[in-house]
C-alpha cells in the first residue's frame, strides 16, 4: 500500500470538527475578560490614564462575537477593536509621563584663600 494512499484515506475517514472562533473555551476567555476589565479599572483609578480606559472597554468588547455568527458583526468587532487598540497605543504614547531629567545641580565652591 502507498503511504500517499494511507494518508489521504486517513484525512477522510478523521473526524471532522468545526473550527473554534476562540482557542480556548467561551466561559474561559469570559472570565479572561472580566478579569481584564477589573484589572485596566484599577490602573485608570490610580493612575487616570486614558489608554488604560480604553482598554478597560476593548477586551470586553471583544465578546460581542458570541452573540451572533454573522460576518457583519465579526468585521465589525474587529475595525472597532482596531481602532481602539491603536487610539490606546498612540495615547500611551501622548500622554507619557514625562520623566525628571537629570540636571546637574550647580554647587558653588568656594575656595579659601590664605
Amino acid at each position: 500500500m502507498n503511504i500517499s494512499d494511507t494518508f489521504f484515506t486517513m484525512a477522510q475517514t478523521a473526524e471532522v470538527s468545526e473550527p473554534a472562533l476562540f482557542p480556548f473555551p467561551f466561559g474561559l476567555y469570559a472570565v479572561f475578560c472580566v478579569i481584564a476589565l477589573a484589572f485596566f479599572v484599577f490602573r485608570f483609578v490610580k493612575e487616570k490614564a486614558p489608554y488604560q480606559l480604553i482598554m478597560a472597554i476593548a477586551i470586553p468588547f471583544s465578546l460581542l462575537i458570541g452573540i451572533s455568527n454573522g460576518k457583519t458583526l465579526f468585521y465589525l468587532v474587529g475595525i472597532v477593536e482596531l481602532l481602539l487598540l491603536i487610539s490606546a497605543f498612540v495615547l500611551s504614547i501622548v500622554c507619557k509621563k514625562k520623566s525628571p531629567e537629570t540636571v546637574p545641580e550647580k554647587t558653588e565652591t568656594t575656595e579659601e584663600e590664605e
